[in-house]
């Protein structure tokens, strides 16, 4: 008996937890995206969204049986989730090699809870996983957490090619 009893107090305690006003989540909303925008300034790894990837990367919707990559120099992609331990090792490599490689290499990463569409679209399986971009060659891509040494060593491959 009190066991059910405790179980349905938690019960009440999660469900009046979980109800939350409009206004508080638009503004918790509201909130989080000014951390990621702010994030994304501060930061030498530029995240991108669904539109901004067309824009920046592959317009796949009007290049649908071509890759033709909309960039203008190389790009390294990140496909990451916060939840990702092997990601969380990745990111601070990608940030220090964005940095080392600033105007050569654009880096960019994706939230792939977030952009759930363009994960499936382009088949990504496993995170993290890292898109090495080229002209318009087909992308390289590794699916793991690998050393800074493996990262360098592929973007420098990729700039003498």
């Amino acid at each position: 008996m009190k066991k059910l009893l405790l179980a349905a107090l938690i019960s009440i305690a999660l469900l009046s937890s979980c109800g939350s006003s409009d206004s508080n989540s638009k503004s918790a909303s509201q909130t989080e995206v000014t951390n990621l925008e702010s994030m994304d300034n501060d930061s030498f790894v530029k995240v991108l969204t669904y539109n901004k990837f067309l824009k920046k990367v592959w317009d796949f919707e009007k290049y649908t049986d071509t890759f033709m990559y909309a960039g203008n120099k190389p790009c390294v992609i990140d496909f990451y989730a916060d939840w990702c331990r092997p990601c969380q090792k990745v990111t601070p490599i990608m940030e220090k090699l964005a940095k080392e490689y600033e105007g050569k290499v654009d880096f960019y990463k994706i939230n792939t809870d977030d952009e759930q569409k363009l994960s499936m679209i382009l088949k990504i399986r496993n995170i993290p996983s890292i898109f090495f971009i080229k002209g318009d060659e087909q992308p390289i891509y590794s699916v793991g957490a690998y050393s800074e040494e493996y990262y360098r060593s592929t973007i420098n491959k990729m700039l003498c090619e």
